[in-house]
């Protein structure tokens, strides 16, 4: 394992999924500061794979290891003498959803293996360990919860099992006694191949849907600037957002707007409001995304400004479509739409009623959606900014447990522990959450980052019931659902 950087040394850095759009990014402007880094790449080898990273196969400071992340042994030998892992390998949503099973061995198992891995290998004081988490992680956000920060609940979409996945190995980081750890909790991401990544998802988030977006290569370039030697010691054991702030805050539906401006095209003359789903998905503005840039700084690009970059990139045939008459694009997109079956359409006509009850309420709720000429667009009303159930004015170095009683009962439950080390944010507490699962987690894990008991996030997502009794849940969840539902998904 790597002994302490000395001054002027190389760092080795060590990227996992450098192969997607965000390892893409990451790995291009690592390589623009090639002097000072040596890097090892972690990829399956597969035929995409092997021909995308075939660019940087023989350049001199780079070693590629083909490799799976749910096999031990495979990611054993990648963590030898690297200074710093970026982690962005993972399985994400359709197909994580599509494979849950794959999605916890790749997401949990993979992330559980690089750290194990790591701290077998002594390198727990002195390796980076940089994590990257999600949005989904935190649910449908709803006007008026529709800003947020780190430290809001984790109430992620139900059937989301990516957000599920990411949540505990989000976890398994924060409390794996690693030195040096952070996790960045990655939005909504700008990329030129948006267009060729259309795979119905998309109909799952609502038109009203509020979602601080960022470019692939801004995160790129935060991601290369968390390298640097002048990457701040204040920096490390913290969860962070990823936003691209205020120039990067958008409706789904102005978003949408802007993306079919590109094409010629009016969204409205295309999709009708119905086909998107009402609840049940992810995204917010961010109250603390600042946070994160004043530290590393990284935001150069707005929505608008990747929009420009976007353009000059779609594909052929999405270019057609300014030409094609729009009554005949509609028609083909939704009968498209009806026959793909993770979108809200073909849940409708095959009367999927348990997806239709979680992102509509019920079948007479979708019958009863207009179209655009009653459809109210919500642009960013009035916000509330939620409770986290104890004393945030107070230092962390001064929190005591108190404090761990009085957020233990915001959330319906209790502070088993009977002392606490004053200051003490990573030492594990025993907690009993209201459904009267016990666990134990580090002050830092639960005030900090939002955690509570990973038991009442498995299926079958019984969160009205919780909600009902944990305030702190309610506050995001009743937004959207009413307290009078009985949502049990199966």
């Amino acid at each position: 394992m790597s002994e302490p950087i000395k001054p002027n040394s190389k760092k080795t850095i060590l990227l996992t999924g450098p192969t997607d759009n965000m390892g893409r990014e990451a790995l291009r402007q690592l390589c623009a500061q090639k002097d000072k880094y040596d890097l090892v790449l972690f990829a399956l080898p597969t035929p995409k794979d092997k021909k995308i990273l075939s660019a940087y196969a023989n350049r001199p400071g780079i070693r590629i290891i083909w490799g799976d992340l749910t096999r031990y042994e495979d990611v054993q030998k990648t963590v030898e003498g690297v200074d710093i892992i970026l982690h962005l390998g993972a399985l994400v949503s359709p197909a994580a959803d599509a494979h849950p099973q794959l999605a916890w061995d790749i997401n949990y198992g993979g992330t559980k293996n690089l750290v194990d891995a790591v701290l077998s290998g002594g390198g727990g004081e002195n390796v980076q360990f940089v994590y990257i988490g999600t949005v989904a992680e935190t649910g449908n956000r709803t006007p008026p919860v529709h800003w947020g920060r780190i430290g809001d609940p984790l109430v992620p979409a139900v059937y989301d099992y990516y957000a599920l996945s990411k949540i505990a190995a989000e976890r398994y980081v924060i409390e794996s006694g690693l030195k040096h750890w952070v996790s960045l909790r990655q939005t909504g991401m700008l990329h030129d191949d948006i267009f060729l990544t259309h795979n119905g998802i998309g109909f799952h988030q609502p038109l009203n849907n509020h979602l601080e977006w960022v470019s692939a290569y801004d995160t790129g370039r935060l991601l290369a600037n968390i390298c640097s030697k002048a990457t701040p010691t204040a920096f490390w054991n913290n969860v962070y957002n990823i936003g691209g702030g205020e120039s990067c805050r958008l409706t789904a539906l102005q978003f949408l707007e802007k993306l079919f401006r590109l094409i010629g095209a009016d969204i409205r003359q295309i999709y009708e409001p119905n086909m998107f789903a009402l609840r049940n998905f992810h995204g917010q503005f961010y109250l603390d995304s600042d946070l994160l840039n004043d530290l590393i700084p990284f935001r150069s690009q707005s929505v608008d400004d990747t929009l420009v970059s976007m353009k000059k990139h779609l594909p052929g045939h999405i270019k057609l479509l300014k030409y094609l008459p729009k009554t005949f694009v509609k028609y083909y997109l939704r009968r498209e739409s009806e026959r793909n079956v993770i979108t809200p359409l073909c849940w409708i006509k095959n009367n999927d009623e348990d997806k239709i009850r979680a992102f509509f309420g019920s079948g007479e709720i979708w019958q009863k959606i207009g179209g655009w000429d009653t459809f109210e667009h919500i642009i960013d009303p009035p916000h509330i900014v939620l409770n986290h159930g104890y004393n945030e004015t107070k230092p962390t170095e001064e929190w005591c447990l108190d404090d761990m009683q009085q957020a233990a009962a915001y959330r319906g439950g209790k502070c088993l522990s009977e002392k606490m080390t004053t200051g003490a944010l990573f030492t594990k507490l025993n907690w009993q959450c209201a459904e009267g699962h016990t666990f134990q987690a580090s002050p830092s894990l639960v005030l900090k980052a939002g955690h509570w008991c990973d038991k009442c996030l498995e299926a079958p997502w019984n969160f009205d019931a919780q909600a009902k009794k944990n305030p702190f849940m309610a506050q995001v969840w009743h937004q959207d659902h009413d307290i009078s539902e009985n949502n049990i998904y199966e």
